[in-house]
């Protein structure tokens, strides 16, 4: 989770727990107005511009971290650590195929971070669940441009053992 989320959803719990706070402790002494900053304001909209304010921030704390791209400087590995020819292999397989586009890089990456850490966990379910995730993800984009069947199923078998082989060397 990016530290710009949880600091959000810090926020937001803070506002909506002290507009919720306040109504109660104020609502049971039955008081309308209260003072901030030397202005005087109503108690229901006190409590509607904090807990909704604090709603607002956990709506969008949450919408930011699905929406928004973070890769952990720590937890990439990048397509250059591999070698040389496994990787001009991998790259000119996706070139070739045209769908050498940053989403399929990203989830590479991706594959191969959490591959590798499964692989040295031997986690084979994960590796499995990985690998029918990848296999998906270029099945999809090779379906996207219309290539036959028989070719998708063929590709998708050579990308998978050239990303499985790389980790296999590390």
């Amino acid at each position: 989770m990016q530290l710009i989320t949880t600091i959000l959803i810090s926020l937001g719990a803070i506002l909506f727990l002290s507009g919720v706070a306040v109504y109660a402790l104020l609502g049971m002494q039955r008081i309308n107005t209260i003072k901030i900053f030397g202005k005087s304001h109503q108690l229901w909209r006190f409590v509607i511009v904090t807990v909704g304010s604090g709603i607002a921030l956990i709506v969008l704390s949450a919408l930011l971290n699905k929406h928004v791209l973070y890769e952990s400087a720590d937890k990439s590995i990048l397509l250059t650590e591999t070698s040389d020819s496994l990787k001009y292999e991998l790259k000119s397989i996706l070139a070739g195929l045209k769908i050498d586009t940053p989403e399929i890089t990203n989830a590479i990456k991706r594959f191969q971070s959490e591959y590798l850490a499964a692989f040295q966990d031997d986690n084979e379910k994960t590796m499995e669940l990985l690998s029918l995730e990848m296999s998906y993800r270029i099945r999809t984009a090779l379906a996207g441009l219309e290539y036959p069947e028989k070719q998708i199923e063929r590709e998708v078998e050579q990308i998978m053992n050239l990303l499985k082989q790389q980790q296999s060397k590390k």
